[in-house]
């Protein structure tokens, strides 16, 4: 080898001056030490250059490597510095050779990271691609060849593109790093794709200007698919496909809005309920029922113009409503319309039938300001034309509406208990004494399907002059004991609490009344002795000989009798001794204005003097303020409710009540405190050293 014969002659004569046992470095001077030993290091260097570049033999470089340690180590330390440079270049060929093996292998790693990743490109600043990934080719749908004829922009849907190009603009102007969005591509096959994209710029060394981007793609289809449907349904009717209540009412205030702004921007809304479907449903089954409806949908939807909004808003209630109208009579057209083609005969499985509808119509020429008006309105109107005979339409008319209204509101209150559109809130009855809650007041609301929450005092009235009182005190006496005995399951630590439930003077006139309340409590498994009924004083006193027997029998059963809103009636004061009353509410128009006014808290006081004297328990309603509460509780008052301890809530935050220790519990506490203090007040010596102290902890208090 020519690495051998050049390092031979050295090899020998080193060995030659080890067995002469004379050092190399007596016979030579220190500079020709330095030369030789400089020439040897030279000699070294370029054989291994020689053996691994030429020859190519790695073994041939580890003998030379071997033999330039040993003459390293045998030459003296003053030569060190030569040997450790020569050390440092052979170094830095091994560390050559290793960098070329990592790049290589890291490129190949780069290569298959981009060939199997889920999308994956490099495009131009032109937005041509320059390198695509298998993956890509396969979520679009061409070959590579195919892809390189088209451009980012080409696949890109037409209106998501926009912004997205505006972004890239950003990216190769270096003014952000890298951006993220959703857009859809076109497949090969003309379907839309979705996906999530992911941009990246890639910088050049000469001034970071931007040569290429990095896009990452993810095929995000499925999960846009499952979300499409998720929103349908939410905003359409799942029987019919049509939008339902939320949806109509959205492009309802829409059509208000825009109406209210530019003048001459008509519509009108139909509202549209089938006349006999209940007795279809009942008669031939609800699977019947459900295939008429979708029927009957189909047909209206036929007879309107694809900007018209038809929504089923429950049962067999529709709505539709006609934008853009030329002129009020158009609407009337429509009706007209929708009527002749619900009387075609339908074929309802081995049946043909015929359906009729009572249609109400009002528009915006009303001058409307808020969407859920217009959808009373048109309530309204529908059943003013079912009234008159069915199967026929009603121009809502605004002169009437408060006659109209109550009418309409009658027949629907006695169908709310039917359609479990009516609910219980229930107020808390607290104990001026101890803070515990002593009872709960069941308040009746009407949760109604385009008003929303009614409060007893808009409805009741109108159920009393309809008569539909009965069905609904009949439900609220019934829930309120189901409700009741849940509580006392679930709470039998306490199993003294007691609710209170509301009798009108129209209930107290049913014969089946007494008979009613036997069967609740029997079907309920509630102890009468937890349950009390409330009659108002002016009920009372224009039914004074029929409530009086009539209470005297619901008290034989062991319910405790009270009197609501007392004070309002004075003539009942003198009556009082020979009532079967348990307990008086003072009316809350006394209690809240008792502070301020002095005739209102002489009257509270009068009454709790009154009562106390009878043996008859105090309740104060529409406790607001802590003043309120210390005059109260001066008085001696047993109980009282408001907004100071709670609002009427929902069964489920009565359970959070009963379970955890109230605020108020705390704060009639510190009251308590508050007095016992001051009533020992005038026992402390005039000679206490700490006057000042004591005042401080009552202020504290």
């Amino acid at each position: 080898m020519i690495g051998d014969s050049i390092l031979s002659p050295l090899v020998s004569h080193l060995n030659t001056r080890r067995t002469l046992d004379a050092p190399f470095d007596m016979h030579l001077s220190p500079r020709r030490q330095q030369l030789l030993y400089f020439a040897a290091c030279l000699l070294v260097v370029i054989s291994a250059s020689y053996a691994t570049t030429a020859i190519g033999n790695a073994s041939t470089f580890a003998l030379l490597l071997l033999l330039f340690v040993a003459m390293s180590q045998f030459y003296s330390a003053e030569s060190a510095p030569l040997g450790k440079s020569a050390s440092k270049i052979i170094q830095r060929h091994e560390h050559v050779q290793d960098d070329d093996v990592t790049l290589n292998g890291r490129e190949e790693l780069f290569r298959r990271v981009f060939d199997s990743a889920a999308g994956m490109a490099l495009v131009g600043s032109d937005g041509h691609w320059v390198s695509v990934n298998q993956s890509l080719c396969s979520i679009l749908g061409y070959s590579n060849e195919e892809l390189f004829r088209t451009s980012l922009h080409d696949l890109a849907h037409p209106d998501d593109i926009g912004p997205t190009l505006v972004q890239i603009e950003k990216l190769l102007e270096g003014n952000i790093q890298t951006h993220t969005t959703e857009l859809r591509f076109t497949h090969k096959l003309g379907h839309n794709v979705w996906m999530l994209l992911n941009l990246s710029a890639v910088q050049t060394g000469e001034g970071n200007e931007v040569s290429h981007l990095v896009l990452q793609f993810q095929d995000i289809t499925d999960r846009k698919m499952e979300e499409e449907r998720l929103v349908h349904s939410v905003f359409h009717d799942a029987l019919t496909g049509l939008p339902n209540r939320a949806l109509f009412m959205d492009r309802l205030r829409f059509a208000t809005e825009r109406a209210r702004r530019r003048k001459g921007q008509l519509f009108a809304v139909l509202f549209l309920d089938l006349d006999g479907f209940k007795t279809i449903n009942d008669s031939m089954g609800h699977i019947m029922g459900d295939q008429l409806l979708i029927e009957v949908s189909r047909r209206l939807k036929g007879c309107l113009r694809t900007t018209d909004t038809i929504a089923r808003l429950g049962g067999d209630e529709f709505t539709i409503l006609l934008e853009d109208l030329a002129h009020e009579d158009e609407s009337i057209r429509v009706v007209e319309r929708l009527q002749t083609e619900l009387a075609r005969p339908l074929k309802l499985g081995a049946r043909d039938i015929q359906i009729t509808a009572s249609i109400g119509v009002t528009s915006s020429t009303l001058k409307y300001e808020r969407p859920e008006e217009v959808l009373r309105d048109a309530d309204v109107a529908m059943y003013r034309a079912k009234s008159a005979g069915k199967a026929r339409y009603q121009i809502f008319d605004r002169d009437q509406h408060t006659s109209q209204a109550q009418m309409v509101r009658g027949v629907e209150v006695e169908a709310a208990a039917e359609n479990d559109e009516l609910l219980l809130h229930y107020q808390p009855i607290v104990s001026l004494e101890t803070g515990k809650l002593s009872a709960f007041e069941a308040l009746v609301r009407w949760q109604h399907p385009a008003l929303g929450l009614i409060s007893p005092n808009e409805f009741i009235p109108i159920a009393e002059d309809s008569g539909s009182i009965a069905t609904v005190g009949t439900w609220v006496l019934r829930e309120a004991c189901l409700q009741l005995k849940k509580w006392q399951s679930r709470f039998p630590f306490n199993p003294s609490l007691t609710l209170t439930v509301n009798l009108s003077g129209k209930q107290l006139i049913q014969p089946n009344l007494i008979d009613q309340v036997i069967e609740t409590l029997r079907d309920t498994q509630v102890d009468p002795r937890n349950l009390k009924i409330e009659i108002t004083e002016t009920t009372l006193m224009e039914n004074m000989a029929t409530a009086s027997a009539l209470l005297q029998q619901l008290r034989a059963l062991g319910i405790e009798i009270g009197v609501d809103d007392f004070g309002t009636g004075y003539s009942s004061l003198s009556y009082l001794h020979c009532l079967p009353v348990d307990f008086l509410k003072i009316d809350k128009s006394f209690v809240n204005s008792m502070v301020e006014k002095r005739d209102h808290a002489e009257i509270v006081k009068t009454i709790l003097s009154l009562a106390r004297g009878l043996g008859i328990r105090v309740v104060a309603e529409g406790v607001e303020t802590l003043e309120q509460l210390v005059e109260l509780r001066r008085l001696q008052c047993d109980a009282a409710q408001g907004f100071l301890f709670s609002k009427p809530v929902d069964d489920k935050t009565v359970e959070t009540l009963l379970t955890n220790r109230n605020y108020w519990q705390d704060l009639i506490s510190s009251l308590e405190l508050q007095t016992s203090l001051r009533s020992r007040a005038p026992e402390v010596s005039r000679d206490s050293p700490e006057p000042v102290q004591q005042r401080r902890l009552l202020r504290a208090v």
